[in-house]
């Protein structure tokens, strides 16, 4: 798995391509495909009958889940709550472009008949599209301040990793969480498995002995603190929010071998700052618009 390569910015499609197509589709991973972006970043969540499954909200989005009537969803419903049958009763296959989030996207297409997928799904058609830059990053959900959303940690990590593990893709799977319990797991029960840290400083999830770091001690709340930390912690790479970052912390995470890849880059502008700072990755909604770009300014990606 090539995470770093100089001179060059990897393209990683957010959620598939969700400026584009319906996220967390089947459809949606086939478009990067299609169009020779060989990265993603998806979302993890689980089942009430313990099948992990390909959604980014702990609680069904009313703004992109319809009923199989046609309706747009009312209510507070837990992915948790529902057996992966039940979630089979839904259609993810349009965004509602009348509500605050869709309208975030009005670019993006229409499709029909698509459903939540099994995270097998995907590791399924991932494995029919193969390729030397391919790099498949698995978000696990999960939060240290909430109850009853998902599985506990150790639960979790062995449902994912049971399904990963029928499938020959592992040296292409980075996993990351916002959640450190859950990479802590990895790292006890899967010591060789490459994990990426999330992080967001505008959310307010780190200080010092923060659960969502679990509870690793800071000496500066300094964002500069960050990439040693994740280093000494065994990370393989930084996933910082772009608009928390600088052009020196970024140096500072290369000075110790960690690679930086921010999200969710998705004006050109940020493109070019993100570039400009150095990062090795960016993760977009937009892929083929940043694919474009960087062929428009002659700038190197895979």
């Amino acid at each position: 798995m090539i995470l770093s390569k100089p001179d060059h910015i990897k393209i990683y499609g957010h959620r598939g391509a969700r400026g584009n197509l319906p996220e967390n589709t089947l459809e949606s991973f086939k478009f990067l495909f299609e169009n020779n972006i060989s990265a993603y970043e998806t979302d993890i969540l689980i089942s009430k009958d313990l099948i992990p499954l390909i959604f980014h909200d702990f609680r069904l989005n009313p703004s992109i889940t319809k009923t199989n009537d046609g309706e747009w969803i009312i209510g507070d419903i837990k992915i948790f709550d529902q057996t992966f049958e039940e979630l089979l009763n839904l259609d993810i296959s349009a965004v509602n472009k009348t509500s605050k989030y869709g309208k975030r996207f009005l670019e993006q297409k229409k499709l029909s008949n698509q459903k939540i997928p099994k995270l097998s799904e995907l590791l399924e058609l991932t494995s029919k599209n193969l390729s030397n830059n391919l790099v498949i990053n698995l978000e696990i959900k999960s939060t240290p301040i909430e109850e009853n959303l998902t599985p506990n940690p150790n639960e979790m990590v062995k449902l994912i990793m049971d399904e990963v593990n029928k499938f020959e893709l592992f040296d292409k799977i980075i996993f990351s969480s916002f959640d450190w319990r859950i990479l802590n797991e990895i790292k006890v029960s899967y010591p060789k498995t490459s994990r990426a840290y999330l992080t967001s400083e505008k959310k307010g999830k780190i200080y010092d002995k923060s659960p969502w770091l679990n509870f690793m001690p800071l000496y500066d709340s300094d964002v500069n603190e960050l990439p040693r930390l994740i280093k000494t912690l065994g990370g393989k790479a930084w996933h910082p929010k772009h608009i928390d970052i600088n052009k020196d912390v970024v140096g500072i995470s290369h000075e110790v071998g960690l690679p930086v890849n921010v999200w969710t880059v998705n004006e050109e502008f940020e493109m070019l700052k993100m570039i400009d700072y150095g990062v090795d990755g960016i993760i977009t909604d937009y892929p083929l618009r940043l694919k474009e770009l960087c062929e428009r300014k002659n700038i190197k990606w895979y």
